[in-house]
């Protein structure tokens, strides 16, 4: 039996209103609301950050959301909760470039620094940017009526 713990991720730059049904369907399958034990997600407000939350989704993975983030340039931070004995709460990154970062943390959602980490990163530089990248924040999610313009 897999391990079921809560999860949240908080959604944002310009999304195409034609994929607001994937998007929906994604959550539902997750058991996304933007409340904790809310219902299903119908509709998004444009100008905000999207924050979905779950509980008991098994072992905190919501792959496929993050997927769908990426592939339509939609940066986000995603948290999962821990299982004791199993795994440990994780914050996961994707600030609109490069590959998605992973963080540990706690349960209150806040990234933390393992001594392993701390060694790892070497210098009080490295330590902040790993603080500052896991605290990232993604901008408003805004619904645009085709596909989002691309840099050329």
């Amino acid at each position: 039996m897999a391990d079921r713990v809560s999860v949240s991720i908080t959604i944002g730059g310009k999304l195409p209103a034609d994929r607001l049904p994937e998007l929906y369907k994604l959550a539902d399958f997750y058991g996304l609301s933007t409340e904790w034990g809310g219902e299903p997600l119908e509709s998004v407000t444009s100008g905000e950050p999207l924050r979905l939350h779950a509980h008991e989704v098994q072992n905190g993975n919501i792959e496929d959301i993050e997927d769908f983030c990426c592939t339509n340039d939609l940066p986000f931070r995603t948290w999962s909760g821990g299982s004791p004995g199993s795994f440990s709460p994780e914050v996961r990154v994707w600030p609109g470039h490069g590959p998605r970062a992973i963080f540990s943390a706690d349960d209150n959602e806040s990234v933390v620094l393992t001594l392993q980490e701390y060694n790892a990163l070497g210098d009080l530089a490295a330590i902040g940017e790993h603080f500052r990248l896991g605290g990232f924040k993604p901008p408003a999610l805004s619904i645009v009526p085709g596909k989002p313009e691309t840099d050329s």
